[in-house]
């Protein structure tokens, strides 16, 4: 079996997990796997659970196998590797291991079954989870991002911005939803399975020549920190240049600026309430 690993995860051993023996306590290392497992789903473009109730299935853990070479203590940083060795008609093996320093500490793998949502029964794995995990293994994209008007792109940038401003920041749908949507140019970012996880939109009607404005930047939780708000924010910027825009214009959330910073925008003015959230003015000069 080969020891390379196209995914790692990386989390340090808290006090809690050590033992009166004062190593890790073995049962913890199934944690560390499932904390990595989910960043590997992520990675992958499958953030859990939004991919896979898009997939209509879920997967179930059958076995775990262990074998431990050398014990973690606290404070190590821990690296854990996973890999997708082998998918079955509705079987996922995954090989994994976790070392510290190079240092080689567990080996293992799992067995996941995929389940219809529909059935509760083992079922196929879908040709779209497929196709994620073997990109992920390739360190191929597992995303492909379009940019198009509102007619087209409406249902995939609905999906995003309800997840994330209606329901997780509990702005009314009222506030959501104006009139720019249909003038504006609009960037959403979809897996390869077909899922919305990211989008934005560029505004040039009513303002005056040379001036856009970029807004409803939004990242589905699960699949944030993985670079995809930089990608819609590049596209959209690349699209005003493309429009001969030399100003451009954005409100961000507070707690954005940072990110916005690191484009080039710079904020102006005061701090504002906007939809109940603190928001400030930032511009970007072409």
């Amino acid at each position: 079996m080969t020891t390379d690993f196209p995914f790692h995860h990386h989390l340090r051993v808290r006090w809690s997990e050590v033992d009166a023996q004062k190593v890790v306590f073995n049962g913890h290392y199934l944690n560390f796997l499932d904390t990595a497992m989910s960043e590997y789903w992520r990675a992958s473009g499958l953030p859990y659970p939004e991919a896979f109730t898009h997939l209509g299935g879920d997967v179930f853990a059958r076995s775990n196998s262990l074998q431990y070479h050398a014990p973690a203590r606290f404070g190590d940083w821990l690296s854990i590797g996973v890999r997708c060795d082998r998918m079955g008609n509705s079987s996922l093996v995954f090989a994994w291991e976790i070392r510290t320093s190079g240092r080689l500490l567990v080996t293992g793998e799992t067995v996941y079954v995929y389940v219809s949502l529909d059935t509760n029964r083992p079922a196929p794995v879908p040709q779209a989870m497929r196709l994620q995990l073997e990109q992920q293994k390739l360190g191929a994209p597992v995303h492909e991002l379009r940019g198009d008007d509102w007619t087209t792109l409406a249902p995939l940038a609905r999906a995003v911005r309800t997840a994330v401003f209606i329901e997780e920041q509990g702005i009314a749908e009222s506030e959501e939803w104006d009139d720019d949507d249909a003038q504006a140019w609009h960037v959403v970012v979809s897996s390869l399975a077909g899922l919305p996880v990211a989008t934005g939109r560029l505004i040039t009607a009513g303002l005056p020549p040379g001036e856009a404005k970029i807004g409803r930047m939004a990242v589905l939780n699960g699949s944030r920190a993985l670079g995809l708000g930089q990608q819609v924010l590049q596209a959209l910027i690349d699209a005003a240049r493309q429009r001969s825009v030399q100003k451009l214009t954005l409100h961000a959330q507070t707690s954005a600026q940072d990110f916005y910073r690191r484009a080039g925008f710079q904020p102006e003015g005061e701090e504002f309430d906007e939809v109940g959230i603190a928001h400030i003015v930032m511009t970007l000069k072409l």
